[in-house]
């Protein structure tokens, strides 16, 4: 097979799967999405700049270790020099996010889809050099074992390990006192690193005793478990936020009741956008997802004691009553409903 070829499958074989993850992530952050910009430039960090620094950074620092031995060198490389480069190099977009960006910046989930995002990125073009070596040195057969471990097995853990640092900012983001703002983070940043100097190291240790890739496996997998639990909770929370601090904006006449029913439930925004598209068109379908979008941001300004930027969105929201159909809903549709997590 000539260089090409195996490049091009390298490639597919490391993209398809990401754009899989990152479309599921994109669902997962129901009620608020992210600005597709800033996803957009999170993930090309990840992809590009993040993967070059650390590679650079790593070589530097391998230099001081060239006085031990082979094997050790490489223990220490993967076990520590590379988790806490990567992490850092990760994190320094996270952290840009977050000061730079910081009206978009609303908690812990966003927090957790931001860093999932520069994850899946930095995943996908190391997957690439991966599999192009394993395709070079082991063929079709190795390479399918490289995929089955690292697009599967193991896909997921470059978003984890991101995305317990992005966690820890945005619980920053919600936190009422100084304290937390300012041990949360290193926390979580040290978390992170951990838990990818763990899964690196019983990785290695492989070659040695099949159970530590076993711990590894175990240690990436509760991670996730963690993760998703905090993601339920963010839900719920999220939710709980729009259901409270939207009341007030229906008993002024910002909001119908039937817009309010429908803001405050997932399935019923689909339905409504929906019905909205098969009825009045894309345009009317979409002034009802943008109406949603700055009515949840104004429940959670309104959350953060924002007012300032509270009353900006209640002008945009105003602004989108100047035209477009009233959401109406079939009686019982706009019942609380326990969305599946």
């Amino acid at each position: 097979m000539d260089s090409i070829s195996a490049w091009l499958i390298a490639i597919a074989a490391a993209v398809l799967p990401t754009v899989v993850y990152v479309l599921i992530l994109w669902w997962l952050d129901r009620y608020e999405k992210e600005p597709k910009r800033l996803l957009i430039a999170a993930f090309v960090w990840g992809a590009v700049p993040a993967v070059i620094l650390s590679i650079v950074a790593q070589v530097i620092l391998m230099v001081p270790l060239g006085g031990l031995s082979e094997g050790t060198a490489e223990l220490m490389s993967s076990s520590v020099l590379a988790p806490m480069v990567e992490e850092l190099i990760k994190g320094l977009a996270l952290l840009a996010l977050f000061l730079l960006f910081r009206r978009e910046f609303d908690g812990v989930l966003d927090g957790i889809i931001y860093g999932a995002t520069i994850g899946f990125g930095f995943a996908m073009t190391e997957n690439v050099f991966y599999f192009a070596r394993s395709l070079r040195l082991t063929g079709l057969e190795g390479l399918t074992l490289t995929i089955l471990l690292r697009n599967f097995v193991f896909g997921l853990n470059h978003a984890l390990f991101t995305s317990v640092f992005g966690a820890s900012l945005g619980y920053t983001r919600m936190a009422k006192t100084g304290c937390r703002r300012w041990f949360v983070p290193p926390l979580g940043l040290l978390g992170a690193i951990l838990l990818h100097g763990v899964h690196n190291l019983f990785a290695i240790l492989a070659s040695i005793t099949c159970f530590s890739l076993l711990i590894s496996v175990v240690s990436d997998w509760g991670g996730l478990l963690v993760i998703f639990v905090v993601m339920a909770l963010a839900w719920q929370r999220e939710k709980h936020w729009i259901a409270t601090h939207l009341k007030a904006e229906v008993a002024s006449g910002l909001l119908t009741q039937e817009e309010y029913d429908m803001i405050g439930s997932y399935r019923n925004r689909i339905a409504a956008q929906w019905q909205a598209w098969s009825r009045s068109g894309r345009r009317e379908a979409r002034r009802l997802s943008k109406l949603a979008q700055l009515a949840t941001e104004l429940a959670f300004k309104v959350e953060q004691g924002d007012e300032r930027t509270a009353e900006k969105l209640r002008g945009e929201i105003a602004g989108l009553h100047g035209g477009g159909t009233t959401v109406r809903q079939k009686p019982g549709a706009a019942e609380d409903e326990h969305e599946e997590t």
